[in-house]
């Protein structure tokens, strides 16, 4: 009898193992299967310029200028992945996040005002901000002569958009994603201080191929 119970007990433990195993290979299969999400939103209050940048735009952002900023940046970030495998979120859930923010805290080496930063956490995904502010001051330091106010809100909207792309790019491949400052139109350029960032057409040039590789399409 000791026998047997045993032997139903083996077939109990085995039955139970083998089902733990189909559930782990079905979850593995559906997270495989899955979209990555980048998660892509605005912290509270970080639209707001400081006195003397409001005067240089001629004013305060108005609530409908504010809500353009934020609809034209999310249409770039989706401009700039298209056609790849990967969901640009509207909450904070995703793998990989970008909050747009006043101002990117200062750090020592680089007291000056930052556009974006990034940590890359590889499997963990990764987390950056794109800085309001800066990105504002060097949209209107690169506008036309004859620019609009309404030309200059929306070269806001697009540095914004392309700056998270950029911190996206970082986060997505990890150390693979080095600069490359040969193509001032292209979003993998170092630097976001010139004309074509806001005001001009960007597109993957080096990280377009190892996006395709990581992402799929």
């Amino acid at each position: 009898m000791l026998a047997g119970a045993r032997a139903r007990l083996d077939r109990v433990t085995i039955a139970k193992g083998a089902a733990a195993a189909a559930l782990v290979a079905a979850c593995l299969a559906c997270h495989a299967d899955s979209v990555p999400v980048a998660a892509f939103w605005y912290e509270d209050g970080a639209l707001t310029l400081p006195r003397a940048a409001d005067t240089g735009l001629g004013g305060p952002l108005t609530d409908h200028e504010i809500e353009s900023i934020r609809q034209i940046s999310r249409n770039e970030v989706e401009k700039a992945f298209a056609g790849l495998r990967i969901v640009i979120g509207e909450t904070r859930r995703g793998f990989w996040h970008v909050a747009v923010v006043q101002d990117v805290p200062r750090r020592s080496p680089h007291p000056l005002p930052s556009s974006g930063e990034s940590i890359p956490l590889g499997p963990l995904g990764g987390y950056g901000s794109v800085g309001f502010v800066a990105v504002a001051l060097a949209a209107m330091r690169y506008a036309p002569a004859d620019a609009s106010r309404q030309t200059i809100v929306e070269g806001i909207g697009r540095g914004i958009g392309r700056v998270a792309a950029h911190e996206f790019g970082h986060q997505i491949l990890g150390p693979s994603a080095a600069h490359s400052d040969d193509d001032e139109s292209s979003y993998e350029y170092g630097s976001p201080d010139r004309a074509a960032q806001y005001y001009g057409q960007l597109h993957w040039a080096k990280w377009r191929p190892l996006l395709q590789r990581r992402l799929g399409r």
